[in-house]
């Protein structure tokens, strides 16, 4: 039995869409299934938590974007007992950039269908004052979480979706951002032995997968199932720079230049002079001047090619 939870609106009415020619190919070929269907924020947490509750062990498959994976993993109380399948709706779909699954509907359905390989995938977890929450792809502070913030609420965003060019919200905002945002003073400590002190940092993000932002490498050494999160910290730049430098990152060139820093630890904690934005798999987490980034002890298993 496949527990289907569909998230209908994702990139603006295409998860619906792709959920009827789904559900069209499982009736044809008799698979038994469940659907249930988002109708709120954070409801696919919900129903994947009563979902676990009931079945104890089971296969739950997305069929929405990175936001709804988030959801899902955030619903759950023993991730190790759940099978995850995905059907990648989205407009970023880092989730399934990073695990190799295919970016097709009718691809990533047949994978689930007919592949018993699965990947075991660390989950992240990212600690505010106010907030604790699980992440798959990616999480951070500062310009990253910035634009996340922004494209949560940008109207132009679903006419760019129906356009099929979803990503223009993302350059469009960044550009905007990186005009607006003023690095910060910040402490960060690794595995709470060594501590680093960058006096202008523009972001920290905390990577569970390669990609972030809808295809951008920012952790290209980055292993899902290493137990440890990669870490890349942009700071000591001009803006000029930045602008030049966030190019390079779609194939993880940028970790040559200067002012870019990465690392790889269990736990990291980062402490800001003023509060900033906080995204988990680009969701927006308020903001803070200190948060604590790790590893869950529970992994979970993804249906991937293999």
């Amino acid at each position: 039995m496949y527990y289907f939870i569909i998230n209908p609106r994702s990139r603006s009415g295409y998860g619906a869409v792709i959920w009827d020619k789904i559900q069209h190919e499982l009736e044809s070929r008799g698979i038994p299934y469940e659907a249930y269907f988002t109708l709120y924020k954070k409801h696919a947490a919900r129903l994947a938590h009563e979902l676990e509750d009931r079945h104890h062990t089971c296969t739950i498959v997305v069929v929405g974007g990175d936001g709804t994976v988030n959801e899902v993993l955030n619903g759950l109380t023993h991730p190790a007992r759940i099978t995850l399948g995905y059907i990648p709706t989205g407009s970023g779909n880092d989730f399934a950039r990073g695990m190799g699954i295919p970016f097709d509907p009718a691809e990533a359905l047949s994978l689930i269908l007919s592949s018993h390989a699965v990947a075991e995938m660390d989950i992240g977890t990212l600690k505010t004052r106010y907030h604790t929450r699980c992440f798959g792809v990616s999480a951070g502070i500062g310009f990253d979480a910035a634009i996340c913030h922004e494209a949560l609420a940008s109207p132009i965003k679903d006419t760019l979706n129906h356009l099929g060019l979803g990503k223009l919200t993302y350059v469009g905002i960044a550009l905007r951002q990186l005009f607006l945002f003023k690095p910060c003073q910040a402490r960060i400590c690794l595995d709470k032995k060594q501590t680093l002190h960058f006096p202008r940092l523009y972001f920290a993000a905390a990577m569970n997968q390669k990609y972030e932002g809808g295809g951008f490498q920012f952790a290209p050494g980055a292993k899902s199932d290493d137990g440890k999160l990669h870490i890349c910290v942009v700071g000591n730049l001009s803006k000029p720079k930045i602008l030049l430098m966030l190019p390079t990152a779609f194939w993880g060139k940028h970790i040559h230049l200067k002012g870019i820093h990465m690392f790889s630890c269990r736990q990291i904690d980062i402490h800001t002079d003023r509060p900033l934005p906080v995204h988990s798999d680009g969701e927006s987490c308020g903001y803070a001047d200190s948060i604590s980034l790790s590893t869950a002890s529970e992994q979970i298993s993804v249906i991937t090619p293999g």
